[in-house]
This record gives structure tokens, sequence and C-alpha cells, in this order.
């Protein structure tokens, strides 16, 4: 099937154990799966609870290659996609669904829907964690159910100190991740001029529509920038800093 398909049947999956409070993001209205392969899942920190809304949007139908090519692919409706094993997770994370009645964990075509990826990373965890999800999808092929395996490998969570990983040199210009991240009250950025300077913070949406644009004096050295979630409804944003012709973009998520 298309990979669009296989992407979002590795995201949709995730959703094991009993129901949390979310709510698929109504900006979204496109199938796929929000934030995307792309964009990945936030960074966590140690010590700071870890929650991200996860959107999916699950198509009608995909195309599949009943025929060898040069042959065109076969439209077929979606049925239901369904998981058989999820690993990778970092110690005491875990994945949940919207629906609290989804104890089979079908996911069918058509629908939208949210997960919960939640926990708190303890001192010693520090790494990056690859995520493995497999399962099967299920289409109708001439009216008779049909399915076909799935792996995607290519999601992970990083976590990283309570300091940070991104250490600021005081050589360049440089911009450490906001902290904490997720945040529902404000979270902090810290950045590194190697002189004194204007610097422009730019904030967008992942649809890339600007929320605020401010600029900034810095002085050479280690500056600090607020961010404050009063401003930002739920959800996965991104920020830039501009210094002298120099951009650097970085993600956070307001969960509040």
């Amino acid at each position: 099937m298309k990979k669009l398909l296989l992407s979002l049947i590795a995201i949709t999956s995730m959703s094991f154990a009993i129901a949390q409070n979310c709510a698929p993001n109504g900006a979204f209205t496109v199938p796929g799966v929000y934030p995307d392969s792309a964009t990945g899942l936030a960074i966590a920190t140690v010590g700071v609870p870890y929650s991200e809304t996860i959107t999916t949007i699950t198509p009608v139908d995909t195309c599949v290659q009943v025929l060898p090519l040069p042959f065109p692919c076969t439209t077929v409706p979606i049925d239901s996609v369904v998981v058989d094993s999820i690993s990778g997770l970092p110690p005491g994370f875990s994945i949940v669904s919207e629906n609290e009645n989804n104890l089979n964990f079908y996911f069918y075509g058509g629908t939208s829907s949210c997960m919960l990826v939640t926990g708190t990373a303890a001192p010693g965890d520090e790494g990056i964690y690859p995520i493995y999800v497999a399962g099967l999808s299920w289409a109708q092929l001439a009216g008779i159910p049909t399915s076909q395996p799935f792996i995607v490998d290519y999601y992970q969570i990083e976590i990283v100190s309570a300091t940070g990983v991104e250490a600021l040199t005081g050589k360049t210009f440089q911009v450490r991740q906001n902290i904490p991240n997720p945040f529902n009250n404000t979270s902090n950025i810290e950045f590194y001029l190697p002189q004194a300077n204007n610097v422009s913070i730019n904030i967008y949406n992942v649809l890339g529509k600007s929320i605020s644009n401010e600029e900034i004096q810095a002085v050479k050295g280690t500056n600090s920038y607020s961010l404050n979630a009063a401003d930002f409804s739920n959800g996965v944003y991104f920020y830039n800093l501009t210094y002298s012709n120099q951009t650097i973009t970085k993600r956070f998520i307001v969960n509040k």
C-alpha cells in the first residue's frame, strides 16, 4: 500500500492500555499523522512530565498494486488497521488511545482520532529510543478481506538531561532547546551570541502560519527568552531565531 497508509498505520497503532484525555487537532483535515515523521516526536527532559498528542486522520481508501507493473494500482477501501506489537518506548512511558472502548486496538478507515504519549524520564534514562511498531492493515479487495503486514521503525523519543545536551560553547551563534518541553505555563530558551546584536524571534504553527514575530536586543554571550503558554492553544509549534543572516529552528509543544 502507499507509504502514507504505512506511516498512518504506524502511529495510529500506538494505542495501548486505558484511555486518557486527548482530542484530535481540528486544524488538520488531510489524511495523515500529525506530527509527521519529518517533524518527529518532541524531546523529553529528565524529571519533566512528558505529554504529546498525536492526531491521526485515516484515509477512506488506498491503492494496492494487485497486478505487476506497468498495470495501474487498484483503489480499495480501508477497513481497519490493528497492531500486533510495539516496542522501544523509554522506561515508564506509554501510548494510549482516546477511546476507552477500543480494547481490541482497531482503527477504521475514514476516521479521525488521537493518541497520548506520556511518561516522566528519570536520571540515567538519557538517550535515543527508537520505536518499532508492527501489525496488519485490512482492506476489501473485490469484497474479500485482505491483510498486509507492516513494520515501521523511523520514529524515536530522545531523552536529554535536565540541563540539556546542547551546551552553549561560547564560540558561535547557538540556540538551546527550550526547557521544559512540553510545557503548560512558561518555558525558557537560552541562546548565545558572539557579538551583541538584534535577534529576530519568530514563532509559527505546524501549518507554517506565523503566530508572533519579535525583534529583541541581545548582548554578547548567553541570553534568555521566555515562552508564555498563555499566548498559545495546545499543540505543536516551532520557533526560529535569526542573527546576522543565520537562522536556527527548533520545536516545542504546549500542553495545558
